[in-house]
C-alpha cells in the first residue's frame, strides 16, 4: 500500500478547488467508460458507481502526480484535460 499512501499525501497536499477538479475528470472518465462498456448508470448500485468513479479518481491523480511541475501548472491555469 506505499503507493496508496503516497497518492492520499500528494492529495491532502491539494486545495479544494484542485480537488473538485480531479473528482469532476473522474466522473467524466467513468462516465465514459460506462459508455464504451455499454451501460448504463441506471444499472448500477450507488456503491457500484462510487466504487468506480473512486478508482478513477486514482487514476487521475496518479497521472497528475507522475507528471510533475508540469501537470501542477496545466492544473491551476488551464483546468484538467
Amino acid at each position: 500500500m506505499d503507493v496508496m499512501d503516497s497518492i492520499e499525501g500528494y492529495i491532502e497536499k491539494q486545495t479544494n478547488k484542485v480537488k473538485q477538479k480531479v473528482r469532476n475528470k473522474a466522473v467524466k472518465n467513468a462516465e465514459t467508460a460506462l459508455i464504451y462498456a455499454g451501460r448504463k448508470l441506471q444499472d448500477l448500485t450507488p456503491e457500484e458507481w462510487e466504487h468506480i468513479v473512486a478508482e478513477e479518481e486514482i487514476a487521475v491523480w496518479e497521472k497528475y502526480k507522475k507528471g510533475g511541475l508540469i501537470s501542477a501548472v496545466a492544473i491551476f491555469f488551464w483546468g484538467i484535460p
